[in-house]
């Protein structure tokens, strides 16, 4: 273990100078090719003798919504409805929702069964969604089993139009989580990790990102994505608020490979060791599994900051594990860009699935009984180490955000 440690620390001081040293490498092409293209010769139509070349008048970013950024840490006090049923539902109703297979769907389809359960209603899975070539399949599966609604998500939402219209024709109510856009035809509600929520992770992660830069640090994020229509408004939302906040700052997106995610890990170290930029963004939870280990291992121009959207319960645990080791985000400016430091600023939107489940159903609940579906953001927060070990958390370490959300439930329900 000391060997390992020293090793690291070695790792750490010669990047340090390799970077100091591009960087010296950088400034002095660009202070060169600034002052050739100033150099106005006699025979220049454009040059005139005398004349002062005035450059555009410097003006400083703007700063970060103090009030966005301080909400985005504080804990949750609604599910996002509140509205109760005009009558209790109807018992007997089936409902449906494909899987993919990931650790994610899982959560999802196990919370619906126990939602669905207690408002009377069957509940099935339907496998065989993995990719979107087997994703119409295991809709026309669904199809058949003559639901009363069906769950998709957006990570193959485009490829179902046929089906999709197959649902409507036969009076079948399709919920779609991860979804950007309006609901239309068969799709009754996209607003479940849809796009007023993605958008709001993306600015709240981009101002947490401008406010901890490091002293003249521009800063540079590298966006490894997934392929869910919801997460194109995520990204563009973190960029395009990352542009205003910073106008010297980059974000280069990376669409990770979804034919085999245990590929992940390496595909981002490499990435990152690559890269002059120190912040990686993983825009899904789903992915983050080996990573902080192999960013740990890789060879970078400066220790690697992780933040992402949707923390799981691995990513919360291993928030609580620094929270647990003292570490203190460095303050706003600071000049220390060590590993601890960079470990110390990791951070996560929190995606609550279990409390997503029971909304999925309550949507469902409204949409069969001729209600509204109700549209609120689900219950989130930002989490780094300095509230994580307040975030309110499942048997299994899940996020929830809101302790009692189902008795919350039960009573907008009028069930027992």
């Amino acid at each position: 273990m000391h060997v390992v440690l020293a090793f690291q620390s070695f790792k750490s001081v010669k990047v340090s100078h390799m970077r100091r040293s591009l960087l010296s490498i950088i400034v002095a092409l660009s202070a060169t090719l600034v002052l050739a293209s100033c150099a106005m010769p006699a025979d220049d139509p454009n040059f005139v003798e005398g004349e002062t070349v005035v450059g555009e008048e410097t003006v400083a970013d703007p700063a970060a919504d103090p009030e966005l950024l301080a909400s985005a840490f504080l804990a949750p006090t609604s599910i996002g409805v509140d509205v109760p049923l005009t009558a209790p539902p109807a018992a007997g109703s089936l409902i449906v929702s494909l899987s993919d297979g990931s650790e994610f769907d899982g959560l999802l389809n196990t919370s619906m069964a126990e939602a669905a359960a207690v408002i009377g209603w069957e509940f099935t899975e339907v496998p065989g969604a993995e990719t979107v070539e087997s994703a119409p399949a295991a809709f026309e599966e669904a199809l058949a089993l003559n639901p009363a609604g069906i769950r998709i998500s957006g990570a193959y939402v485009d490829v179902l139009a046929t089906q999709l219209a197959d649902a409507e024709a036969a009076g079948v109510a399709v919920i779609c989580t991860g979804c950007s856009g309006e609901p239309a035809g068969a799709i009754k509600d996209t607003s479940l990790d849809g796009d007023a929520q993605n958008a709001l992770w993306g600015q709240v992660l981009a101002s947490y990102v401008a406010v901890n830069q490091g002293a003249e640090e521009v800063a540079g994020v590298e966006i490894f994505t997934l392929p869910v229509s919801a997460l194109v408004t995520f990204n563009t939302a973190f960029t395009d608020s990352l542009a205003n906040l910073c106008r010297d700052c980059s974000a280069i997106e990376s669409e990770l490979d979804t034919t085999d995610l245990s590929l992940v890990p390496t595909f981002v170290a490499d990435t990152m060791s690559t890269s002059l930029g120190r912040w990686a963004l993983l825009d899904s939870g789903e992915v983050s599994a080996d990573v902080p280990e192999a960013l740990a291992d890789a060879l970078v121009l400066e220790p690697t900051v992780l933040i992402g959207r949707g923390a799981n319960a691995r990513d919360i645990a291993a928030l609580l594990d620094l929270a647990a080791s003292g570490a203190v985000p460095p303050e706003s400016g600071s000049t220390d860009i060590s590993p601890e430091a960079a470990d110390a600023l990791r951070a996560w939107t929190a995606l609550p699935v279990p409390v997503m489940a029971w909304r999925v159903i309550d949507q469902f609940a409204r949409v069969l009984a001729g209600d509204a579906p109700a549209d609120g953001l689900l219950p989130s927060q930002l989490l780094n180490v300095t509230n994580v070990a307040e975030a309110v958390l499942d048997e299994n370490g899940n996020y929830i955000g809101v302790a009692n959300y189902r008795d919350l439930f039960t009573a907008l329900w009028g069930v027992k």
